[in-house]
């Protein structure tokens, strides 16, 4: 991306969230970004028949089979990996534990690999856990864009359908508990449990946040590091200021290891703007009250990102939801509050130790 693309995106993105309250915005937005991916779809295929025509392949085409062949290589290297049955799904996941299946579906930016090991751990003694790149992140960088959060939840069906994982109790944080309730809403079949952390509800019933906390997360996660700054450092400067006051300091060690996993497949700066259009335009695809699967929502009282009213009206709109509120603890509730959520987690799913 130019710099003058990215200013607009950082401008635009800025009033994004308040105007997809708007009636017929996030309508009109998840119609945009579908023409797109049918147009793009269309403009590859011309490319790729036109490459062959003359003997060659194109630059997406080599890039897409590197990616292929990373994921082949993962997926073989695996502990405890499962073969699929039939074609390989869009989305890439990682898997561990034996028990009832559990799904993972992580944040905005974030992969399957950005989950506390200790955290992870510790559920996989008792349930058999999921972990999704979401598209545009860890190993399914390459997948089709744009897209939807109605595709991104077509993906993580699809992995559960491909494992024989169904049915799971689905686990969404922030851009993942979209995911999570959109599944709901499209496969009730493959979901037995929600547990929905650090979300908000379709527009348009969210709380948005305040503009300076969407300008600030925009402008880093956009922008460009400044030149000699360790890429670690960098990275801290994004994800730090989505904890707690405080947190930081008093948990570096925790953070230190989000960065790290970050840092192994950074998203790049178009899945950012992809993933967070997918956001501004999900609606859902039905009322939240026919969703029936039992449902905790977990929210941190310090939230700025996903203001904690939005865990409130989520408990209300949904017909079997529990509302649990952590004081103190910000927007990364896995790292902040680890065994407070593996309890609720257990809870939820008469797991508890």
């Amino acid at each position: 991306m130019t710099a003058a693309t990215n200013l607009l995106v950082r401008e635009a993105g800025k009033h994004m969230d308040r105007f997809s309250r708007v009636p017929g915005y996030s309508v009109a937005l998840e119609a945009l970004i579908r023409t797109e991916a049918l147009t793009t779809t269309v403009l590859e295929h011309q490319h790729r028949l036109l490459a062959h025509l003359v003997g060659r392949t194109t630059e997406a085409e080599r890039r897409q089979r590197r990616e292929r062949d990373a994921r082949r290589e993962r997926r073989s290297a695996a502990t405890g990996s499962r073969e699929t049955d039939g074609r390989d799904p869009v989305a890439f996941w990682h898997e561990g534990g034996t028990g009832p299946v559990l799904l993972l579906l992580n944040g905005w930016t974030a992969s399957g690999l950005v989950w506390p090991a200790e955290w992870v751990a510790r559920l996989e003694r008792r349930f058999r856990v999921v972990r999704i790149d979401n598209r545009g992140t860890g190993w399914s960088r390459t997948a089709p864009a744009p897209f939807t959060i109605g595709d991104l939840a077509e993906d993580a069906a699809e992995v559960l359908r491909a494992i024989g994982g169904a049915p799971a109790t689905v686990v969404g944080h922030s851009m993942g508990g979209l995911i999570a309730q959109e599944m709901a809403l499209r496969s009730p079949d493959l979901v037995t449990g929600l547990v929905l952390v650090a979300t908000r509800p379709p527009a348009p019933h969210h709380i948005p946040a305040p503009p300076p906390v969407l300008e600030r997360e925009l402008g880093r996660l956009l922008g460009v590091p400044p030149r000699g700054q360790p890429l670690d450092g960098y990275f801290r400067t994004l994800w730090e200021p989505q904890c707690a006051p405080g947190f930081a300091d008093r948990h570096p060690e925790r953070l230190a290891e989000l960065i790290a996993q970050v840092l192994q497949r950074p998203a790049p700066r178009a899945a950012v703007v992809h993933q967070l259009r997918a956001i501004a335009a999900w609606t859902a695809t039905g009322p939240l009250a026919s969703i029936t699967a039992p449902t905790v929502v977990v929210h941190g009282e310090l939230d700025e990102l996903m203001p904690v009213g939005n865990g409130m009206r989520l408990a209300r709109l949904l017909p079997d939801a529990r509302y649990v509120e952590l004081p103190g603890v910000g927007h990364l509730v896995p790292l902040e509050a680890p065994g407070r959520l593996a309890d609720a987690i257990e809870a939820g799913t008469g797991a508890e130790r």
